[in-house]
């Protein structure tokens, strides 16, 4: 019995050691294939330096074979089918890297880049927030965050993202100097922008775009001189760049020099006959030579190729307008209201001329009041035709609650008020016999002078109830 005893614990003791065995070789195969995979990894990214694409693939592909949760394997395809632009894979390989490990900011980074790179800001902008909210002191995120809030149209902030890459990093590169330039720049921040475009010159002395940007500043700070500096310098790396000659011919434009303005254009329409901008222009160059024979025949050879243009059309109609040419100019602002229905300046233009012309008011008001609902930010502008359509009505308490609001914005947003604003109102005030407030009215349109006609019927108004 004792030997049958010791036998069966010999049995067990056989049965332990045997699991046990078999249970280590279990966990040192598991751990071997995990290692296996890094090591494949590894190979893989080596391929990947040496520009080794097809074999660093399989290496990967090995990789997550070997271990279908290693979030890395996944990520560096998905690298790598961005290098070969394949963008599906890319994004799918990807997005199963984060679905095994969403806090891996690698993965996260590659996805806000993918879609940077696609065009879809917002979601790039989406994933590369998580990547910064789990590691914010990566310069180059930041700056990726501020191209996506760039283009997705909040420039203050893809400003703020720009400038907290170059606290961390002020060593990015030009190009990030350059595009917070461009961001500043339009965000009308002119000294800033200057700043940030002579970094770009600095670095790269033949920045052409840089040349023409801060060319540009330099002509909205009335600079004119340096801006004309600049082009010429654009012109000197490249004498074929047509931008530059433009933007020459723009700053002559707006000194008056006709004739250095026309040689400008003419020979920026001698390097590309497609591009409609000197064309047009040198047909403004002819208007305001007085000869608008010419300047019709320049415009209308450009509506040729194109009879909606309203680039063209807008030049057309506002020099109609100029010339009070009334009936032109709502046949023409009409053709654009139809090509562009969603355009509140448009809108609000049309609307306006048709009050003025005390024609077709109901369609002005119409006009008038779209326009404000689709450009909230020059309402106080709208308001004023508005009036200017309920005063023509004869709804004059009307037209003086509403022009009242707008002088209200006016002021709360210390924007300059224009001549016919203020004309407008001593209209109203005249008709409520307030002639004391009248007369500041007018006195103020004299002042603004930003409408000469409208100053001759502020001047006349104000002369007859001086003299009532």
């Amino acid at each position: 019995m004792k030997f049958l005893s010791r036998s069966l614990n010999i049995v067990v003791w056989a049965v332990v050691i045997c699991c046990t065995s078999t249970l280590y070789a279990v966990q040192k195969s598991a751990v071997t294939a995990k290692e296996h995979a890094v090591s494949m990894i590894q190979e893989g990214l080596n391929c990947l330096i040496l520009e080794q694409n097809k074999k660093a693939e399989e290496y990967f592909i090995r990789a997550k074979s070997l271990d279908p949760y290693s979030e890395q394997a996944y990520n560096f395809l998905g690298l790598l089918y961005m290098q070969e632009d394949l963008n599906e894979k890319a994004e799918d390989m990807l997005k199963k890297a984060v679905a095994i490990e969403p806090m891996y900011p690698e993965a996260l980074r590659n996805l806000g880049k993918l879609y940077l790179r696609q065009d879809k800001f917002a979601q790039a902008a989406f994933y590369l927030r998580k990547t910064l909210n789990l590691d914010n002191n990566q310069p180059y995120t930041w700056y990726l965050l501020g191209m996506s809030l760039y283009f997705s149209g909040s420039i203050e902030e893809a400003i703020k993202a720009y400038e907290k890459a170059f606290a961390m990093e002020p060593n990015l590169p030009v190009e990030a100097y350059y595009n917070l330039g461009v961001a500043l720049h339009e965000n009308s921040q002119y000294l800033n922008a200057v700043k940030a475009y002579e970094e770009v010159i600095k670095q790269d002395p033949k920045h052409i775009n840089a040349y023409n940007n801060l060319g540009l500043v330099y002509s909205v700070l009335g600079e004119r001189a340096k801006a004309v500096r600049l082009f010429n310098d654009v012109l000197k790396i490249d004498p074929q760049n047509v931008k530059a000659r433009i933007n020459l011919g723009n700053v002559y434009l707006s000194t008056q020099d006709l004739v250095e303005a026309e040689k400008i254009y003419r020979s920026a329409i001698s390097l590309d006959t497609k591009d409609i901008s000197p064309r047009l222009n040198l047909g403004v160059v002819y208007y305001k030579q007085g000869d608008f024979v010419k300047a019709k025949t320049e415009w209308e050879k450009l509506l040729a190729d194109n009879p909606n243009n309203v680039r063209v059309l807008s030049v057309i109609g506002s020099a109609y307008l100029e010339q009070r040419n009334y009936d032109k100019a709502i046949e023409v602002f009409k053709q654009i209201s139809e090509v562009v229905p969603d355009n509140g300046s448009i809108a609000n233009t049309l609307g306006y001329l048709l009050a003025e012309q005390n024609v077709e008011l109901e369609l002005a008001e119409k006009l008038i009041e779209k326009a404000i609902k689709l450009d909230k930010v020059n309402r106080a502008t709208y308001y004023d035709s508005l009036a200017w359509v309920y005063y023509r009505q004869g709804k004059y308490d009307k037209a003086y609650e509403i022009l009242d609001r707008a002088l209200k914005i006016f002021r709360l947003s210390h924007s300059p008020v224009s001549t016919d604003v203020h004309y407008h109102m001593g209209k109203l005030r005249e008709l409520k016999k307030d002639f004391e407030l009248a007369k500041e009215s007018y006195r103020l349109a004299i002042k603004s002078n930003t409408d000469k006609e409208i100053v001759r019927l502020a001047s006349e108004s104000l002369h007859l109830i001086e003299n009532r």
